[in-house]
């Protein structure tokens, strides 16, 4: 597999979009990749090296002279590339690129959005996304991209909170793009809460704050090892961005600042579900500090936080996201009719299935027929080099489905059944707003039990069907 990954990282548009790619290079070098880079880039050397170490080459853009997208097609087409994922604002509706290879978009609630065959959309807020003909949406913290530096710092936290008790330690990150004017605001406020700490600020400009009694600040540049740092801090102050949900892997406890447009619905997301402390924009930093001294003297509510965030972000979104682009879903249709009865009629799917006898093929193709014309269904089929399993979703209210999966006989026991009920939720979610999904297992299916559970399904208060139990997951 070859992948072309499109991001720009410099002064105004910060350093995230890149960051995310780099995390996505990372899992496709280790799947065996190949992986290009294509972008404007400076300010980010740290990112650059860890591209050079995969063995991933940096390219500029196509030069001007065509539309971009028929510029970032042809420069898929020279490197062969089999998907483009392209993280930037500023591209436009790609259609060009979807012509000649597959079209992965990372977007943030209305920016960056366009028509793709697989979107993500990783941040903690989901605004609603009119239908545009892209088949998978996949949406929420599940797929935020994290490298793999941040996923290994989940485990340095753990042993940092069990440190002897001093004055805490901050680290100030307001993300690769701030102005210095942030970081001094934010220094400011923390030395008017005349707490004792010890502070370390990530700045690229030089910014100069005095620190008050008993307190000692300092400045650095931005380095590579930021996850360690983030990780060994009692609290981080942080912008809303990408930097958010590394936090939230980690399980640091972040008091967040909001510093553009696009940082507003995940900043309110946090906070309004107890992942972070909210400080507000910069503008109101000069009030913040009673909230941080809040913070800093009070280690129950930074566990608080620091549980709350953990749970929501497990840092698997890159492989999620890898996993979509080497697995293809789509609308089943009549040709799939003799495929899906042999899976139907298997012996383990009948033994766990509310019929437990073979359906008789007329029937079944009467079945597949009406399902196919019925808009309270959505049958899917997923396939690699070949078809590997089937998802069905069913209406039972507006807002509400029941789901069903069965991975193809040949194909059990290789991990497939999470993967093919994610990204059976993206297609639904790319066709329809559901708010909660159901799925009704045996009690003694215990692999369909556990499967559920691992994707955020939980017990129902749906009456039993029998020895069929019922679980729900809220979207």
């Amino acid at each position: 597999m070859r992948t072309l990954l499109r991001a720009d990282a410099g002064p105004s548009t910060g350093v995230g979009h890149l960051s995310r790619c780099v995390a996505l290079a990372e899992a496709a070098v280790a799947r065996s990749w190949r992986v290009f880079v294509v972008g404007s880039v400076s300010g980010a050397d740290w990112l650059l090296a860890r591209l050079s170490e995969l063995g991933v080459p940096v390219l500029p853009p196509a030069s001007a002279g065509s539309s971009d997208g028929a510029a970032l097609a042809g420069q898929a087409v020279s490197l062969g590339a089999d998907v483009v994922l392209v993280d930037h604002y500023g591209l436009g509706e790609l259609p060009e690129v979807r012509a000649v290879a597959r079209l992965v978009s990372m977007e943030d609630g209305r920016f960056g959005r366009r028509a793709a065959d697989v979107v993500v959309d990783a941040n903690l807020a989901q605004e609603h996304r009119s239908r545009d003909g892209s088949p998978l949406v996949l949406a929420g913290a599940a797929f935020a991209p994290l490298r793999r530096d941040v996923v290994n710092a989940r485990t340095d936290h753990d042993a940092a909170a069990s440190r002897d008790e001093g004055p805490p330690g901050v680290v100030v990150v307001m993300g690769g793009g701030a102005a210095g004017e942030a970081v001094s605001a934010v220094l400011s406020a923390l030395r008017e809460t005349q707490v004792p700490m010890s502070v370390r600020a990530i700045s690229a400009v030089p910014v100069r704050v005095s620190a008050g009694p008993g307190q000692r600040f300092a400045v650095e540049p931005p380095t590579p090892t930021l996850p360690a740092l983030l990780a060994e801090a009692d609290l981080v102050v942080s912008a809303a961005g990408v930097t958010l949900l590394e936090l939230c892997c980690i399980g640091t406890p972040a008091a967040l600042v909001q510093l553009a447009d696009n940082q507003a619905a995940g900043y309110r997301a946090a906070v309004d579900r107890g992942l972070a402390a909210g400080l507000g924009t910069v503008a109101g930093l000069p009030a913040a500090a009673s909230r941080l001294r809040d913070l800093l003297t009070n280690p129950d509510a930074r566990a608080a936080l620091s549980r709350a965030a953990s749970r929501t972000v497990d840092g698997r979104g890159a492989e999620r996201i890898l996993d979509a682009c080497e697995i293809g879903i789509r609308e089943a249709t009549g040709a799939d009719a003799e495929r899906l009865l042999e899976w139907r009629n298997d012996p383990d799917t009948l033994a766990w299935s509310r019929g437990h006898h073979p359906v008789a093929e007329p029937v079944h193709r009467r079945w597949l027929a009406s399902s196919l014309q019925n808009p309270n269904r959505l049958l899917l089929v997923a396939e690699t080099d070949h078809p590997n399993g089937t998802v069905r979703f069913d209406r039972i209210d507006d807002d509400t489905w029941e789901v069903s999966i069965t991975v193809a006989p040949a194909d059990r026991g290789k991990g497939l059944a999470e993967k093919l009920l994610t990204l059976g939720e993206a297609a639904l979610r790319a066709r329809h707003r559901p708010s909660t999904i159901l799925a009704n297992i045996h009690e003694d299916n215990t692999r369909s039990l556990t499967l559920f559970r691992h994707a955020g399904y939980e017990d129902s208060n749906r009456q039993a069907d029998g020895p069929f139990r019922w679980l729900a997951k809220r979207t």
